[in-house]
């Protein structure tokens, strides 16, 4: 993991869930980590300011509003980071069919073509954080040469950032790996998600209604996540580009998840209350990433699911 001790990792979209894991996970590992946030902190609601909180412990906090290229460029001249992670993030309304797609460029896509310039100057590697959402529906598990084919605006917008930065990497030469990320759980996601309200009704003794519960996804711990990012700053020699599914690879039926979510904290399964909700329309059957190439190439491979519900979902911080 040379690459990033050789100067600091900037790690943009600090204020999200994942992002202020990152922050923690990176500056364990011995990484002088620039967290960036792009409003004021007061003007945050009260858990993005709880995960910048959490950031702050182990990084510095700089704003930057990534729309405005020129203060991301002197960002990049002044600090020489080893690493750009780019996880900045657009996800306003993202799972409905009206999402600006084209707004979310803005911050997402669109300055890359500016930085990139300035990363090949200073000698900079970057990891960008992309979505299962890229590649489409499916009826096997997605690998990282399969035709992409998104059917959600949010995905589409992904998807043009991950084109983007493939393009101007090779064409900056500048070392570049691309996380396809599945769906990450834990400390401080948005307690409106299904996880966290499953695990907030039981707590409490009360029941919850579900779908039937029959569609397969591929769920992983936040701390697995951080540690498939580790292990990508440590990949940058091979190749200046490469894509990777950070996923489980072994798709799980939702209702069996939140059933051993049930189990490992001893609740009453008569609470989960599956088929009291309709499925939602157009949600795939199936959604998983073949896990291979980052096992094999990086090294990795997540935790036993059981330990990370027990770990990253129930643990108190």
């Amino acid at each position: 993991m040379s690459a990033f001790f050789s100067g600091p990792l900037v790690l943009t979209g600090a204020s999200s869930f994942v992002g202020a894991h990152l922050a923690s996970a990176f500056a364990s590992a011995g990484a002088d980590v620039i967290g960036v946030h792009s409003r004021a902190l007061e003007d945050y609601d009260a858990l993005r300011r709880a995960r910048l909180d959490h950031a702050a412990r182990s990084a510095r906090l700089v704003r930057l509003d990534l729309r405005d290229h020129a203060a991301a460029i002197r960002l990049v001249e002044s600090e020489k980071p080893a690493v750009w992670l780019h996880h900045v993030g657009y996800t306003e309304n993202y799972t409905r069919p009206d999402f600006d797609w084209i707004g979310a460029l803005d911050t997402t896509a669109r300055p890359l073509a500016a930085l990139y310039p300035a990363f090949q100057a200073a000698g900079t590697r970057v990891i960008l954080t992309g979505t299962d959402q890229e590649y489409g529906a499916a009826d096997t598990l997605n690998r990282e040469d399969d035709a992409c084919r998104p059917n959600t605006p949010y995905g589409l917008s992904k998807l043009a950032e991950s084109l983007a930065a493939r393009q101007l990497a090779q064409f900056h030469q500048v070392p570049t790996r691309i996380a396809r990320v599945y769906i990450p759980f834990g400390r401080f996601d948005n307690p409106g998600k299904l996880l966290p309200q499953v695990v907030q009704a039981l707590g409490a003794g009360r029941p919850i209604a579900l779908s039937p519960g029959e569609q397969r996804r591929d769920f992983l711990g936040v701390a697995d996540l951080c540690a498939a990012y580790l292990a990508l700053a440590a990949d940058m020699d091979r190749t200046i580009v490469d894509i990777f599914n950070i996923s489980s690879g072994e798709p799980m039926q939702l209702r069996r998840l939140l059933e051993t979510i049930c189990g490992v904290m001893r609740a009453d399964p008569n609470l989960l209350r599956f088929g009291e909700l309709a499925m939602r329309p157009g949600e795939p059957p199936l959604s998983c990433g073949a896990s291979d190439k980052a096992r094999e190439l990086l090294g990795w491979s997540p935790r036993p699911l059981e330990r990370a519900i027990q770990e990253d979902l129930l643990s108190d911080p």
